[in-house]
């Protein structure tokens, strides 16, 4: 029985046309990015001890989640709160590809989103480079593919972007499956400024999943820093504010002031006697 053919391989990216393409795109866009912001960090969340008191721009950062979805929203709350033209880029097939109305309630409106779709691994780590370099980028995240075998990045490439970031002053975001939620080895040496972890928490508020989103955070690395969390936290999409739990902020104060309780004294064994 004749064997079925394999598929043809993907026509090769044509680079030049898609960087065009996009500095075009990101050109009719400009006047709205970081001209406004400078440097100054992008905030997460007030209450939240993080090393300059929020994350750094011209750098890069890990986020890594057991479900796409709370990755995402995440991931777009940070995105949004660069102020200026971003670049989703998903790698690979299946990927995890932006719904942009689901990113508007996340504050990411879909004017200032440009969306890649590449083909192969490759691919989307030359447009995040060259995304990360661009002057009117405020923000890029890359995608790796969500199932399938983990698409790995050694210290060498994470450094390259590191230096794109630095080079253009965006703020740059790796999305990646949480390995160890699956029972695999971590994620290789990197040189993203800080690495944190996102999980999904059940929604309050309204029934039927309207509530707003409720996500535990934690802050597994952070470069001049310590890690931090779990805090929890609730997206509020009416006002675009992330609020740490009040429960989060009253065990922070205790924990950090309470004193430590004093050693119990040890009693003098008393002899008795018979007569």
């Amino acid at each position: 029985m004749p064997q079925p053919l394999p598929p043809p391989d993907p026509a090769p990216l044509d680079q030049p046309a898609l960087l065009a393409a996009l500095r075009a795109r990101v050109a009719r866009l400009e006047g709205t990015g970081r001209a406004r912001h400078g440097l100054a960090p992008v905030p997460v969340c007030d209450g939240l001890d993080l090393p300059g008191g929020g994350l750094a721009r011209a750098a890069m950062h890990e986020v890594a989640a057991s479900t796409p979805g709370s990755a995402a929203a995440f991931c777009a709350v940070l995105l949004a709160r660069s102020g200026g033209t971003v670049l989703w880029i998903a790698a690979g097939a299946p990927s995890l590809q932006a719904w942009p109305p689901g990113l508007a309630r996340c504050g990411l409106a879909p004017a200032n989103l440009v969306l890649v779709r590449a083909e192969a691994w490759a691919d989307a780590l030359w447009a995040m480079e060259e995304a990360l370099r661009c002057p009117a980028v405020t923000g890029a995240l890359l995608a790796p593919p969500w199932d399938g075998a983990p698409a790995r990045l050694d210290l060498t490439a994470t450094r390259r972007l590191q230096l794109a970031a630095e080079t253009g002053g965006a703020l740059g975001l790796l999305l990646r499956p949480d390995l160890s939620s699956q029972g695999l080895p971590g994620p290789d040496p990197s040189a993203a400024s800080t690495s944190w972890r996102v999980e999904p928490l059940p929604s309050a508020g309204a029934g039927h999943g309207l509530g707003d989103p409720r996500w535990q955070l934690e802050l597994l690395r952070a470069r001049g820093g310590r890690p931090g969390g779990p805090w929890a936290v609730t997206w509020r999409a009416a006002s675009g504010a992330m609020e740490l739990e009040a429960g989060e902020q009253e065990e922070q104060v205790e924990t950090e002031e309470a004193p430590r309780p004093a050693p119990p004294r040890r009693g003098r064994r008393q002899r008795m006697l018979r007569g």
